[in-house]
């Protein structure tokens, strides 16, 4: 074989690799997978999780709630109790906050922090020397939190799927009322 003829048929066999491995890079380049589309379950799981990670925060705020509005009523010697048990509410309220940054919308981060703020004002406010007198009308501390929940949930719904829930039918519904 004379050298032309080598050269040639190396070049040949060095073009086809390299139009081989063109193809094969271009193949493998381009998407094996359909568009992502929603997940239905997926979804559902994700807002399962969400709700209950706001109705799992809302809870010590309830139960602080409860405390302070019954505080005038309690005699002096049940008012200790009563204070540990809000400042342990408290302390579960702090840890919780945590899991509703992660989860929410700026409005549910700034309800939220409100409201971790107006637990603490209201539990360090506990004074055991307040004279007696008769229950603090309800308070509704976690109302404005929930309902940036339900905001938020509804609107990530119809982001979603394009779903508009009639009203009443949101899982906070009951909750805010």
């Amino acid at each position: 074989m004379d050298a032309t003829t080598a050269f040639v048929a190396a070049f040949a066999v060095t073009a086809a690799g390299g139009v081989a491995a063109h193809y094969l890079v271009r193949a493998g380049a381009a998407p094996t997978r359909a568009p992502r589309v929603p997940d239905g379950a997926a979804w559902r799981q994700t807002h399962q999780r969400r709700v209950e990670t706001f109705t799992d925060f809302a809870e010590p705020a309830d139960r602080i709630g409860y405390i302070v509005r019954t505080w005038p009523a309690l005699p002096p010697r049940a008012r200790q109790p009563q204070r540990v048990e809000a400042y342990e509410h408290l302390r579960t309220l702090e840890q919780r906050h945590g899991a509703v940054m992660l989860e929410g919308d700026p409005d549910v981060q700034a309800a939220a922090q409100q409201l971790v703020e107006e637990c603490a004002r209201l539990v360090r406010g506990l004074d055991f020397y307040a004279p007696p007198g008769p229950l603090v009308p309800s308070l509704r501390l976690t109302q404005p939190f929930l309902a940036a929940c339900r905001e938020y949930l509804e609107a990530e719904s119809e982001r979603y799927f394009g779903l508009r829930r009639p009203a009443g039918s949101s899982l906070f519904a009951r909750l805010v009322r």
